[in-house]
């Protein structure tokens, strides 16, 4: 399929007017919920845990809309549906009314990310850098909120910052809804069905837990690290902005040594960075030196993201939406399985077993990365030729 600039910008447009206020909501709620609403942190956990399980659940019908529905409009209802979220969230004054709001964001997740990915996916054989374009609006959306809404906050408090993003999100979903409403394509099934679609990205979806457990790892022991050093919340705002900004301005340069260098030795080279970053943690370095650690990261990232996601929809056929959705679960366990076990490790704050052990986790997915490489590779083809 050929680039459509318009809509190729209605979905970067969209996706930076949304990925903020996401990021935004993750970082506030737990806060708001503790000062607000009074919640221990038990109840805290289940309320940031509703959102994570509901949106487990719902990815693969998600999956199944964005595959057999026009997916800016699955996307912009899911633009919607966050907004409406954030409006719960501004007015609530109960714990029942913030897990509603929790399960409506569980919903609006995959409905908007899964299409939007979707969609950067048709252009594939047209621009093997969508990705990494779609990756760049993410990541300006992460960062440029950030300072508005801490105004925001200090200024009128937790509803108005809510307020704020419900505003955001429904100007996400406008953005897609303007946009002519492409064609509904009947897709063709693989051969095999779900179950051959699940063992064909089985090795993505494995090395993909793995690697997010661990990096999910490192972002919530070095949060916690930098909170117990007595840092404030601007401050360690501060530390990840530099990460934000690379993550923004490196992806679309760094793909283009990814074309130049090839798949796996890109891949294996931003993990074995990653690793080395992650294990500098370990000994505790000032915090400009942890800033700079942190955009070594941030470019590995910038790497491994579009390639990973390139790997995804080469290995689903016409159905890509759903492909996403097995690989965003895959990582989202993932994730949740390594903040709790990072959790207990730094509970006494021994930071370095933390990191060290994530480092050796994102080492063994440098060692494997190869292989899934191929295999996925093999796969492809194999399905191409049976097409």
């Amino acid at each position: 399929m050929s680039m459509n600039p318009v809509r190729s910008r209605a979905i970067r447009t969209s996706a930076t007017l949304l990925s903020g206020p996401v990021e935004l909501l993750d970082f506030l709620v737990p806060l708001w919920a503790g000062a607000m609403l009074g919640l221990g942190a038990p109840v805290i956990g289940w309320l940031v845990a509703a959102e994570l399980v509901v949106s487990v659940l719902v990815r693969p019908l998600a999956g199944y809309l964005a595959d057999t529905r026009p997916r800016s409009r699955v996307a912009a209802v899911g633009a919607f549906v966050f907004s409406l979220s954030c409006l719960i969230y501004a007015g609530a004054s109960t714990p029942a009314m913030a897990f509603v709001a929790a399960v409506l964001g569980g919903i609006a997740g995959p409905l908007f990310w899964i299409s939007l990915r979707a969609i950067a996916a048709e252009y594939l054989a047209d621009n093997s850098g969508t990705f990494a374009g779609l990756m760049s609006a993410e990541a300006l959306g992460s960062w440029i909120f950030w300072g508005p809404a801490m105004v925001l906050l200090g200024a009128f408090g937790y509803s108005a910052v809510f307020i704020g993003l419900a505003v955001a999100a429904v100007a996400a979903g406008a953005r897609l809804m303007l946009t002519p409403k492409e064609p509904l394509v009947v897709r063709a099934e693989l051969v095999g069905g779900i179950r051959e679609h699940v063992r064909r990205l089985a090795p993505l979806m494995t090395i993909g837990g793995f690697v997010t457990a661990a990096e999910a790892g490192v972002g919530l022991a070095l949060l916690l690290q930098l909170q117990a050093a007595g840092l404030e919340v601007w401050q360690i705002a501060l530390v990840y902005l530099p990460g934000g900004i690379a993550l923004t301005v490196l992806p679309r340069p760094l793909h283009a040594v990814v074309e130049r260098w090839g798949r796996k030795p890109a891949y294996v080279a931003a993990s074995l960075a990653t690793a080395v970053s992650t294990a500098a943690l370990a000994f505790s370095p000032p915090v400009i030196l942890i800033a700079a650690l942190w955009i070594i990261m941030s470019a590995s990232l910038a790497v491994l993201y579009p390639l990973q996601k390139t790997l995804v929809s080469e290995a689903s056929g016409d159905r890509v939406a759903r492909g996403m959705s097995l690989q965003a679960n895959a990582d989202t366990i993932g994730a949740a399985v390594g903040v709790v076990a990072v959790g207990a490790i730094v509970a006494d704050g021994r930071w370095a077993p933390a990191f060290i052990a994530c480092a050796i986790i994102i080492l063994c997915g440098a060692a494997l990365a190869p292989w899934v490489i191929d295999r996925t590779g093999q796969e492809y083809r194999k399905e191409a030729a049976r097409g």
